[in-house]
């Protein structure tokens, strides 16, 4: 009987990362087999104010999953992302010759010590003022000594020994001319003994900060040389030679004031060359020396990428596919709404897609693979969420006989300088997950070459297969029309292009890595295991933003109603209404809500069946709750049309209908509605004003007037006079 597969635990922390649950904060001591060993502090009961003691105690993996899953899980401080004092320079921000400077110090600091060490020196102020000689002749010695060792270090490609001038070896050795005296060294021997090696820093990055012209004489440079950029191929001696022009004509004016001004100091070479290092420096080599020169001078270059571990490097790039795809909708897009299948193109013709693809270096797996619709936003956001979450289910779906278990925390990302990916969304995105952001230069495929790789053979291993291709030139094309020999379906498509990924690709043997992707993951992985981040932290950086009105139900988002004590206190005791939320697809059964930019706390959804749901169970739910009452819909609306048809019947018998009218009539009951309207048009036909016993006392009052019509009675066929009063009733 084969034995059982062995259970994955998913980790979601790590060794010394600081976390809470609920009013409990601990501390991540170790990670065992069983669980995490944990250390509590002492917390307070908010119910009962009982106070608890600190201890220690070891917590399961799938607890810490299922506080996860609850909302109640809370990232405190991770190791690697340990706050430093913004006081202290860190040593990343040192100068070279800062560091040179310490190294030079540290030295001495030991000869002392090596002197204490032995008897030969007292730790008194005195005993370093009588026995300098003898200080600086062990430090000198020492120091020589390491120049030595790193001499046998640097060493160029090929073996090649690295040449230093003979000013370099003087800043390196001759740093100050005061240092050989007894108060010195009893500084550095006890500033190295309080703080370390922190403490033999000095403040030489000050030394010179001093401005050697006044500002009005830099803002005088800076506005030449504003009207200098645009010279086709300038040269610094040009610009030196307008500069110094300018000033000489400007001293000249304030010497013919009628009060003479003081004049302005005339500028060097080395300082109009630092003022055009600091203002425009890129512009100025573009223009000096043209574009191709200028980027063959200037670009960067490396010794090559070397990884040690899964996801330490990963590669994210676009690529348009050679070949045409019917974007027909087919049952695969049919739980999507019109204007997502808008989005997607689902017209029916044949057109050429974009995929966007993240391959992870170290193991040559993907980690994101997706179709990049026309007009999105954001890509990156969707391909960097997809490198956190689970494919298994897509491989599942795709048929694919292996998992696509690829997923977890990347340290590093190199991107293009696309326009899609040169966004300020794409960089908050990556800063609010730690993620170090390499950009390579648009057009440079060689400085990532991986994911480079990877798009030929696509080409070359799964789309010459198929019939559609749209080749690279005419001569390759030819009369091949690629729209006309399209035959995959944009879900065919898909699905075969999952399939190859999970059993095509990972599954073939790759020279570079001596073994399969997949086997190469699995490799990575058992050494180190990837990380992952709590759905708190996965809805900051993905999530969905919106707004919702608070109810007696709580926050209705998506169909799902999340309730909390928090949320209900808020409803009763505040005016507030409505509260912004953030929702991510890969978790529903918590949301982040906050009201009145107030802090985002996490709310769980009333119905425990959603927790730790995403929302494909919740789409598919829908879609199943929708064919569970098809029929019920068709029963009710049979039954509304039976029972109006009935109820009409049996008021006609009764006789509490009326009969529909004529035309005749219809227009009759409009003439009615508008006879007693006054307008102008009415005014002016019905003549001037007249009293209303005006007619007695008119001789002609008989005699109908032939200017007003309106006024006049009307007559039928016979001649005889018909009176409307009796028409006027509505009945």
């Amino acid at each position: 009987m084969a034995a059982p597969f062995k259970k994955k635990n998913k980790v979601l922390l790590e060794k010394d990362c600081d976390f809470s649950i609920g009013v409990r904060q601990g501390r991540v001591l170790e990670l065992r087999p069983e669980g995490y060993l944990v250390f509590w502090e002492e917390w307070t009961d908010p119910d009962s104010g009982a106070c608890h003691e600190s201890t220690a105690g070891v917590i399961s993996f799938d607890a810490i999953v299922t506080e996860n899953n609850y909302g109640t899980l809370k990232i405190l401080r991770r190791p690697l992302a340990k706050p430093f004092d913004r006081k202290q320079i860190r040593r990343i921000e040192r100068l070279p010759l800062e560091v040179a400077r310490q190294r030079f110090k540290k030295q001495y600091v030991l000869a002392i010590q090596d002197m204490i060490d032995a008897g030969e020196l007292r730790p008194i102020r005195d005993d370093f003022c009588d026995k300098i000689i003898d200080i600086v002749a062990r430090g000198k010695n020492r120091y020589d000594r390491y120049l030595a060792a790193l001499a046998i270090q640097e060493k160029k490609r090929g073996g090649a020994k690295a040449q230093r001038t003979k000013k370099e070896i003087e800043k390196s050795v001759e740093f100050h001319q005061g240092f050989r005296c007894g108060q010195t060294m009893w500084k550095w021997y006890w500033q190295w003994r309080v703080d370390g090696d922190s403490g033999l820093f000095d403040k030489y990055r000050n030394c010179g900060k001093y401005n050697r012209y006044d500002d009005a004489t830099d803002a005088f440079i800076v506005g030449v040389l504003n009207t200098l950029w645009d010279q086709e191929r300038p040269t610094v001696k040009s610009f030196v030679e307008s500069v110094q022009a300018a000033l000489g004509a400007e001293n000249e004016r304030r010497e013919r004031l009628p009060v003479p001004a003081a004049k302005m100091k005339v500028v060097e070479y080395n300082y109009i060359l630092t003022l055009i290092k600091e203002h425009a420096p890129l512009d100025h080599k573009i223009r000096k020396d043209g574009w191709d020169k200028a980027y063959k001078n200037l670009h960067t270059l490396g010794v090559g990428t070397e990884t040690s571990r899964a996801l330490q490097r990963v590669e994210i790039d676009e690529y348009t596919v050679d070949l045409f795809v019917l974007m027909q909708s087919t049952g695969l897009f049919d739980h999507l709404p019109q204007s997502i299948k808008d989005i997607l193109g689902l017209d029916g013709r044949a057109r050429r897609i974009t995929l966007s693809a993240a391959i992870d270096v170290h193991t040559r797996c993907f980690l994101a693979l997706q179709i990049v619709p026309e007009g999105i936003e954001s890509p990156l956001r969707h391909t960097v969420e997809m490198i956190y979450t689970d494919k298994n289910p897509i491989a599942d779906a795709a048929g694919a006989k292996f998992g696509w278990p690829m997923a977890g925390a990347p340290e590093t990302i190199v991107l293009d300088r696309g326009s899609a990916y040169v966004t300020d969304d794409a960089y908050d995105v990556l800063a609010s997950l730690g993620i170090t952001n390499l950009g390579a230069p648009a057009g440079k495929p060689w400085l990532k070459p991986f994911i480079e790789r990877v798009f030929r053979t696509i080409h070359s291993d799964l789309l010459l297969r198929f019939s559609g291709r749209a080749f690279s030139n005419v001569v390759e094309r030819g009369e091949n029309d690629p729209a006309a020999r399209a035959t995959l379906t944009l879900e065919a498509f898909l699905i075969w292009l999952v399939r190859w990924t999970v059993d095509a690709y990972h599954t073939k043997f790759h020279s570079g890595l001596g073994m399969s992707p997949n086997q190469a993951w699995k490799k990575a992985t058992k050494e180190c295991e990837p990380r992952s981040l709590s759905s708190d932290e996965m809805r900051e950086a993905f999530g969905i933003r919106g707004r919702r009105k608070l109810n007696q139900s709580g926050l209705r988002v998506c169909r799902i109603d999340y309730q909390s004590d928090a949320c209900m206190k808020k409803f009763l005791d505040s005016g507030a209404e409505y509260f912004d939320f953030l929702r991510w697809d890969g978790d529903i059964g918590t949301i982040s809500v906050r009201c009145n930019d107030g802090p985002w706390t996490t709310v769980p959804a009333a119905d425990e069946q959603w927790i730790g749901k995403n929302d494909m169970d919740l789409r598919v739910w829908l879609q199943e709750r929708a064919e569970q009452e098809a029929g019920e819909t068709r029963a009710r609306r049979d039954f509304i049309n039976d029972a109006n048809r009935e109820s009409v019947r049996l008021k006609q018998l009764k006789g509490l209908l009326s009969l529909p009218k004529t035309p005749a009539e219809l227009e009759k009951d409009v003439e009615r509605f508008m006879r007693h309207a006054d307008t102008a048009e009415r005014r002016h036909s019905a003549g001037p004003h007249r009293d209303l016993l005006a007619d007695l006392d008119d001789e002609t009052s008989n005699v109908p007037s032939q200017g007003t019509p309106e006024n006049a009675a009307h007559y039928d066929a016979n001649g005889s006079n018909h009176n409307d009063f009796d028409d006027d009733s509505m009945e």
